[in-house]
């Protein structure tokens, strides 16, 4: 079964940084990357943390901030985790938070 993602950077400016997502083409949802704390959470469309999801990105570990909102958000565990290592990976390679972030997985 095929998969896919697309991450853009829908702020600009200084950390923190919102990225809306876009999952299978369907599934919409929104996460901020910031800088100074290296986490990735997901966030309302107004870049306000929501959904109690957060992975910090030295280690890798996601942490359950809110366990009743994760069940109001759009996301999942597993797809926030794929999204936020991939993001987190971008940052480190590229110094900067990315403008968008595209995969397909067959």
């Amino acid at each position: 079964m095929a998969y896919s993602f697309q991450l853009k950077l829908t702020s600009g400016g200084t950390s923190p940084h919102l990225y809306r997502a876009l999952v299978d083409g369907t599934l919409e949802a929104f996460m901020i990357l910031d800088e100074e704390s290296a986490t990735v959470s997901l966030a309302d469309r107004d870049g306000n943390p929501a959904g109690g999801l957060r992975m910090s990105l030295p280690s890798g570990q996601l942490e359950v901030t809110d366990k009743n909102s994760t069940d109001s958000t759009s996301l999942g565990s597993e797809d926030f985790k794929l999204l936020a290592a991939h993001l987190g990976t971008q940052w480190k390679k590229q110094g900067k938070a990315p403008t968008e972030i595209r995969k397909f997985f067959a």
